[in-house]
């Protein structure tokens, strides 16, 4: 659901022997990835971190500096009536790494991965319920103090909602955002904290996205003078939510609110806030909005349950409050910069292009005769990425649009499909418990095969209360002998279901990926292995 570049980078590296653009608006991967990358394998390397496919210094970095944060918008909730909003309670889950004694992780706490897996760097965390929405915020420079934002149900198996029904009753849920530290160091590495929760009367949420750029203050120079009055803003969060709307929230510095209204820093309990007054909260007649996905700074599209698309110019709306909707269908655009085209998939199994200024006219890429559930456009890749009826991850190029090359293959469906602006590494995660990825710069030489990478595979032990983490699995090529006969017979149980999955927007944590599932347990992680 991530908003998608086009607009080529400038960085450019003394040791790479990176070849002229051939298409100065949409780099393909022969051209924008640096020779090495090539070689690499089991994951990316910090090192080799560049920005592709746009120039983040031409990006503007105060878009939003007209929305400001009043104290008044804000209620700070006691923490017992905070936490109605929170999942429910539950039993603490025990996990299982690498045939290691069990751990036991109760409701918002946390276990390292170091101390099982000596060659990894990360976290598990309990967030209660099970996830449907998750993103990194973008624009953070300290590795140390990354956010990410969690939604979803209160629930694990238990609950379950009608996709095109509206929720009209317990609809007290809450937004989740950890504060992660995200350095390489395993020795010095802190503990994923829940610092802020956004209290909120919308029912569960379906999706969430960040602004990907010029929402976050500059704590430094900002409010100059109405410090008294105003908050810095982390950013700002669109949600979709199950009574059928679109709620977009300024969300502000966990540790400025608690400076504001006298609250202790050294704190490790969240701060429980009801936002007052949404920026916006957009919706359709008879309708439900599902999907949520940025266009740059400016738009919103989101997907809507009967098949259409809206759109919306939502910095028009924020300056003048005028209202701008065209009706189509969704799931990516096609540039941060200057967004005009966007990707869909859905129930009807066609994966379409729309442009903007046409809307009415149509271009299918691929039809399958199924659901398709996700895709993904990562521009500066040259191509689009989808999942088939196979469960596998399939690579459109664009200058070749009937080759499709499989990338991942799952057991069981896709639900979700993730790119990096940093890094040609493309991941996957599936109802089989399991999250992947591959890199796509080896679909240069046609003689290579794509090989995929198991990050890791979860499971239930005989009790069916132990939660089992299998790592180190070995990596393998992407062919079609990995489906057997077998493998299509298997029955994964619910509980393992991993739904969401995201890589961090920020370069100086571009290595590190988000994923979580039905049991509301959350793995963060780098994936450099080097």
């Amino acid at each position: 659901m991530s908003a998608s570049l086009n607009q080529t980078s400038t960085t450019n590296r003394s040791q790479s022997k990176r070849k002229k653009f051939a298409n100065p608006n949409r780099g393909d991967i022969d051209e924008v990835f640096d020779d090495e990358w090539e070689e690499v394998v089991l994951g990316p390397r910090k090192r080799l971190l560049q920005p592709v496919g746009v120039n983040f210094e031409s990006l503007p970095q105060n878009a939003y500096e007209f929305v400001k944060i009043k104290t008044n918008d804000l209620k700070i909730l006691p923490e017992n009536i905070g936490k109605t909003y929170l999942p429910h309670s539950r039993d603490p889950f025990s996990i299982v790494l690498a045939n290691s004694d069990p751990i036991r992780v109760s409701q918002f706490e946390s276990c390292t991965l170091n101390d099982k897996l000596p060659r990894k760097v990360g976290h598990i965390f309990n967030v209660g319920g099970s996830i449907w929405a998750m993103d990194w915020c973008p624009n953070i420079q300290n590795q140390h103090d990354q956010y990410l934002a969690i939604g979803g149900y209160k629930s694990t198996t238990e609950e379950h909602h009608y996709i095109a029904r509206r929720q009209k009753n317990d609809v007290n849920y809450a937004i989740q955002i950890w504060k992660i530290d995200c350095q390489d160091d395993a020795t010095s590495i802190e503990d994923p904290r829940l610092d802020i929760v956004i209290c909120h009367e919308y029912g569960c949420t379906f999706d969430l996205q960040w602004c990907p750029y010029g929402a976050q203050d500059n704590c430094k120079d900002a409010f100059e003078g109405q410090s008294e009055h105003f908050i810095p803003k982390l950013g700002i969060l669109a949600a979709s939510f199950s009574d059928g709307s679109i709620g977009i929230f300024a969300i502000p510095k966990p540790d400025y609110v608690r400076h504001k209204f006298g609250l202790s820093q050294d704190s490790n309990k969240p701060l429980f806030v009801k936002i007052l007054k949404p920026l916006l909260v957009l919706s359709l007649p008879q309708v439900l909005c599902w999907t949520i996905s940025w266009g740059g700074h400016k738009k919103i599209a989101t997907g809507c349950t009967n098949g259409d698309i809206a759109i919306w110019d939502i910095e028009d709306i924020l300056t003048s409050n005028i209202t701008n909707k065209n009706l189509s269908d969704l799931e990516a655009w096609n540039s941060m910069e200057n967004p005009s085209h966007t990707l869909s998939c859905g129930h009807d199994g066609r994966l379409l292009i729309f442009n903007e200024r046409e809307p009415w006219f149509k271009n299918m890429i691929q039809r399958i005769r199924a659901f398709m559930m996700t895709t993904c456009w990562p521009c500066h890749y040259g191509g689009i990425a989808f999942a088939d009826t196979d469960n596998t991850v399939r690579y459109i190029r664009m200058d070749d649009l009937k080759k499709t090359t499989g990338i991942i293959m799952h057991h069981a469906n896709v639900f979700r499909i993730s790119a990096s602006y940093f890094h040609p590494f493309m991941a996957s995660c599936s109802a089989d418990g399991t999250v992947k990825m591959a890199n796509i710069c080896r679909l240069r030489d046609r003689h290579q095969k794509p090989i995929q990478v198991t990050l890791y595979r979860i499971g239930l032990d005989e009790d069916q209360k132990t939660i089992l983490f299998w790592d180190n699995i070995k990596s393998q090529e992407t062919t079609a002998t990995y489906h057997t006969p077998q493998a299509f017979s298997h029955f994964f149980k619910p509980e393992v279901s991993i739904q969401r999955i995201a890589w961090n927007p920020n370069l100086n944590a571009g290595t590190w990926i988000a994923s979580g599932g039905t049991l509301g347990l959350v793995r963060v992680e780098s994936a450099d292995r080097e």
